[in-house]
């Protein structure tokens, strides 16, 4: 057993590559992807959601290629593969780090603040090198300060590192991370006034391209890392100095963790004798939460979120108990910024957008068939195909398979990003006045439901907010359209984890909520709902009552097909199994009812 004194620990937050060995942190061993990198060429882009891992990355490799380092390499890589297997090119470069999420991302403070944040870093880096540089420190300061533009301050400072012939590495963190704020924020308009035309972030990335070309370059190699290619294409007309490794299949496994990591993880913390679950139980739960990024076509394995698999242990090793909530609010809060991407402003009214609909679509489905496009500039977003390559560099989607046709079957990774898709729908709807709820009152009928079965005054209550809806009418035209509106509104609590068209004794059953009983053992039930749907039409028929006993009498018995499903039977345990028929009738609920056969 691990003495606790001895103990690592959890990184969780901890970019910074020196704190892993001064503080004594957990680290997963990535270094043998170093060599992948070389291999790959001398500009490259790589793309992957947020909170996976990126800045922890480029940091390694900073410290492997810094030639100011050279004295350190033990101290930071001992015990890893790449101290036991170096490439010729350890500490060879002087290197030019930037993080562009230091950008204040302020409409009419930005262009300053990245003037500000260039030069700050302009001025560290001659801090480091001016020996190897031969400049002085003051006058080469002076000369950066004296210009009035990003694009001249880097210029300076490749002009430096050309006339003393001195190899420059460049590595850029977070590329896109101001550009994506001031998309959501300031809108498309001042977003294409920086990346456009003479926008001062294109001029940048022209100067980075100048030098990388011509003899004697300056930038020998550059690294650089975003969640999407939007911005890229927009500034450089495509990655056009360099190539884009984001789907290669060596380099799945470079960010993120896989089975084993998390499993001998959890081992590791489990000898203190704090974790109380077994390892198979906090890998079910993480596996749902977590679980089943796959960033290449020809590669299988799948990927853990990192930081979401930190946040968990950290919390747990913290308040002895699975965390409550499973989501670490911060990676809400950086989906938050995704909202642009379906809601629009009209001249002061907020409507949903075409890409709303392919969201409606792949929650009602739970997948869709997409190639994945390697670049596109902002104005071609409205392309269905980029939208959803989009949300698959945004970790919103994840390859699940390559069908018959060889194109790859995009599915939603795990519950953490489902949970993300109700919010934005039902965001979506609120904001957009078609639908709002209070959640308090929302959330005691949840409680209600899962402790006590009354199931009724929940779905009363959603579907008295439908009917009220006058904008919500046109939408809720048949019965899929019915199933993803509740996949929604019932997925929106904590108690529960909501499978739409959940395969069950060979059919699919419309929806499943299975409680989280790891988390919470006291709940109850569990349920089943089947949805029907009659048109307006023949609603108001002399027969209509029939139709909805013939609807009723077709559901019970699918239900009670469903229900006598083993693994099913074994997924909701010791809970009363509830099974549910919903009848609606346009955007009213026609009837309500229990099976209790």
């Amino acid at each position: 057993m691990t003495e606790e004194n001895d103990l690592k620990q959890i990184p969780y937050g901890v970019s910074d590559f020196d704190d892993f060995r001064k503080n004594n942190l957990y680290y997963v061993d990535k270094t043998r992807y170093i060599r992948h990198i070389e291999e790959k060429g001398k500009y490259l882009f790589f793309i992957r959601p947020r909170r996976f891992g990126k800045s922890l990355f480029l940091g390694i490799m900073e410290a492997y290629y810094d030639i100011a380092l050279k004295d350190h390499f033990d101290y930071f890589f001992s015990g890893t593969e790449i101290h036991r297997n170096p490439t010729k090119e350890k500490n060879s470069y002087l290197v030019f780090t930037l993080d562009f999420s230091q950008v204040y991302p302020e409409s009419s403070k930005m262009e300053q603040s990245f003037l500000s944040y260039i030069r700050e870093s302009a001025s560290g880096f001659i801090m480091k090198y001016h020996e190897l540089l031969n400049v002085d420190i003051d006058k080469t300061n002076a000369e950066f300060n004296s210009k009035e533009n990003a694009s001249d301050v880097m210029v300076t400072l490749l002009k430096h590192c050309k006339n003393n012939k001195r190899k420059l590495y460049v590595i850029i963190d977070e590329y896109d991370n101001f550009t994506n704020t001031i998309l959501s924020t300031a809108g498309e308009q001042v977003y294409r006034g920086i990346t456009h035309g003479e926008g001062f972030f294109r001029s940048f990335f022209n100067v980075l391209k100048g030098g990388t070309s011509r003899l004697n370059a300056p930038i020998s190699r550059l690294f650089m890392t975003g969640v999407s290619p939007i911005t890229l294409d927009d500034v450089t007309s495509g990655f056009n100095i360099g190539t884009n490794i984001s789907l290669d299949p060596d380099i799945n496994e470079m960010l993120g963790f896989t089975h084993t990591d998390v499993e001998t993880m959890i081992e590791y913390y489990g000898q203190t004798g704090k974790i109380r679950h077994t390892t198979a139980e906090i890998l079910e739960i993480m596996s749902t939460w977590y679980n089943h990024y796959r960033f290449s076509r020809s590669f299988r394995h799948k990927m853990f979120n990192p930081v979401l698999v930190l946040y968990f242990l950290e919390r747990y090793l913290s308040c002895g108990e699975i965390p409550e909530p499973l989501i670490d609010r911060n990676a809400r809060i950086d989906y938050d910024k995704l909202r642009h991407l379906i809601i629009i402003d009209k001249k002061g009214v907020l409507q949903t957008n075409g890409n709303f609909s392919i969201l409606q679509r792949i929650i009602e489905t739970g997948s869709i068939h997409s190639t994945i496009e390697t670049g596109f500039p902002i104005a071609e977003l409205g392309n269905p195909n980029n939208f959803i390559s989009l949300l698959y560099y945004f970790g919103l989607l994840t390859i699940r398979e390559i069908n018959d046709e060889n194109t790859p079957v995009l599915t939603i990774p795990n519950e953490t990003i489902k949970r993300l898709y109700y919010d934005y729908l039902s965001d979506s709807y609120r904001e957009t006045g078609i639908l709002s709820l209070d959640m308090l009152k929302y959330s005691e009928l949840v409680n209600g439901m899962a402790y006590r079965g009354n199931w009724q005054a929940l779905i009363e209550y959603i579907a008295g907010r439908m009917e009220a809806s006058l904008s919500l009418r046109d939408l809720m035209s048949g019965e899929k359209a019915h199933q993803v509106f509740w996949n929604v509104y019932l997925g929106l609590g904590a108690l529960y984890n909501v499978y739409p068209e959940k395969e069950l004794n060979q059919g699919f059953a419309d929806l499943v909520l299975v409680p989280l009983s790891i988390q919470y053992p006291g709940i109850k039930y569990s349920y089943l709902v089947e949805f029907k749907y009659i048109k307006p039409s023949e609603d108001e028929k002399d027969n209509a009552q029939e139709v909805i006993k013939k609807l009723r009498d077709e559901a019970e018995s699918q239900l009670n097909r469903y229900s006598a499903d083993e693994k099913f039977k074994k997924a909701i345990g010791h809970t009363t199994l509830k099974k549910l028929v919903l009848i609606f009738s346009g955007h009213r609920l026609v009837y309500q009812g229990e099976v209790n056969r």
